[in-house]
């Protein structure tokens, strides 16, 4: 193993550390020059979060936020879509409501891009603007396949209407017999 020369003076700042020191001239250095989440962006770095956001599969492993504030009212925007996937089928009621509320999602989704475009943020701030669209755009696609997926309602409500009405029936035919 090749020995490594250090000068005098590096000599002498490792003697004198401890770590306990070095903890504390970290401490320092963080409260004279901030901590990087408190740098802005640099065009760079906004480049590459748009970009981010506008690749192809960038929701996926995203989740829906848990909550999400719309009208000033705090919905439970992750409750929500994982309600409606669990459906059946959407009535026509539903579905009307959910192409509302992917409207607004959009319109936010879409303010948010903006933001990240031309605001001057930290990075910190940028990373959770990301975090918010790329959400809610996972939800946005989520609740868009389910306008277009449902629409057997109708043809599944009356097969199984038919098929309980079949059940009784046979029940009924049983009954008579004994």
């Amino acid at each position: 193993m090749q020995k490594v020369s250090l000068s005098d003076e590096s000599r002498r700042a490792i003697d004198g550390t401890t770590p306990g020191g070095v903890l504390e001239d970290i401490k320092q250095l963080k409260k004279d020059y901030g901590t990087d989440s408190d740098r802005l962006i640099t065009p760079e770095e906004r480049k590459t979060l748009e970009l981010r956001l506008h690749r192809m599969l960038v929701w996926v492993g995203v989740l829906t936020p848990f909550e999400f504030e719309l009208g000033n009212k705090k919905l439970p925007l992750h409750e929500i879509v994982w309600d409606l996937l669990a459906k059946d089928c959407l009535t026509e009621d539903e579905k009307e409501y959910v192409r509302k509320l992917i409207a607004k999602l959009t319109a936010h989704e879409r303010v948010d891009e903006d933001v990240l475009h031309n605001s001057e943020l930290t990075e910190k701030e940028a990373e959770m603007i990301f975090h918010e669209a790329s959400g809610l755009m996972r939800a946005i696609l989520s609740l868009k396949s389910l306008v277009g997926q449902k629409n057997a309602c109708p043809v599944k409500h009356s097969v199984n209407k038919r098929r309980v009405e079949d059940a009784q029936s046979w029940l009924n035919f049983l009954k008579q017999i004994t």
